[in-house]
């Protein structure tokens, strides 16, 4: 399987402003990516990045018209490199230097991940040939057989290692026990060795409240989340980058959860549940 060659841009929230001399902000930039779809063979575009919109006004949906990776840009797109993007750099506007290093690099890795022209190397084997064995000396001869000391006679094991016995079995085989020390009498079957308990010895203790004057115990611990106002498809949300949530607006600032936010899609999953009410 091959990768959509469809050129498509970054969410909202990775886009940067152009600047003049003056320390004025200009007119918004987006980064580029390659849509990360399969396709059926190398050169062609999804299902998805098929079907574009003229004008859209959304830069990072991909009904957005920005062309293929590696080629022109189109007349609707705002991407780093792009005509709207010349346009604005000739009326005296300049991408700042942190800036201009993320969209170089957005663009180096859409073009890296194009397939490269496959090269034909033609590579010349030398001619091996094989020389012939010497049949002088044989094998057979040099060592005879005969000759070589069996390896039984080399190394008797059974004879030279002899296993030890256990230490108890030694000194109960070399000790004399003392005729008028009685025998000692063997355990029968029934016999259980139980533990010594001791007796439950009850007291009489009366038991009594004591009141403790002490502070009530109060829940102090806050778990604190930084969100920043954000546009996705025209709506304005707070926006958690750690956890990807989306929380709506409301008269006294954050509301409830919306859904997660998908940055390549630049949309809201309101299908995706809320972790904090598990």
């Amino acid at each position: 399987m091959s990768i959509c060659i469809s050129r498509r841009a970054f969410g909202d929230h990775l886009r940067f402003r152009l600047i003049n001399d003056k320390g004025e902000t200009g007119k918004y930039i987006w980064l580029e990516f390659r849509c990360p779809n399969e396709v059926q063979a190398e050169g062609l575009v999804c299902k998805g990045c098929s079907y574009k919109l003229p004008k859209y006004k959304y830069q990072a949906n991909q009904k957005c018209n920005h062309g293929v990776v590696g080629g022109p840009y189109t007349g609707d797109s705002k991407l780093y490199g792009s005509p709207f993007h010349l346009k604005e750099i000739k009326n005296g506007w300049f991408v700042a230097e942190q800036d201009e290093i993320r969209a170089k690099a957005a663009v180096d890795k859409a073009c890296s991940n194009m397939a490269p022209r496959k090269k034909v190397q033609v590579v010349s084997e030398p001619l091996v040939v094989a020389e012939q064995v010497s049949e002088q000396v044989p094998v057979a001869e040099q060592v005879p057989v005969a000759e070589q000391v069996p390896v039984a006679e080399q190394v008797p094991v059974a004879e030279q290692v002899p296993v030890a016995e256990p230490l108890e079995k030694v000194k109960r085989k070399y000790t004399k026990r003392n005729p008028s020390d009685p025998k000692p009498r063997r355990k029968t079957k029934d016999e259980v060795i139980l533990p010594v308990i001791e007796p439950i010895v009850e007291t009489a203790v009366e038991a009594k409240l004591v009141e403790i004057v002490s502070a009530p115990i109060t829940i102090t611990d806050w778990v604190v989340v930084k969100v920043k106002k954000m546009k996705c498809q025209g709506k304005d949300y707070y926006y958690d980058s750690i956890s990807g949530k989306l929380y709506g607006t409301s008269v006294n600032g954050i509301g409830a959860y919306k859904g997660r936010y998908n940055v390549e899609e630049d949309t809201v999953d309101t299908t995706f549940p809320d972790s904090d009410c598990e």
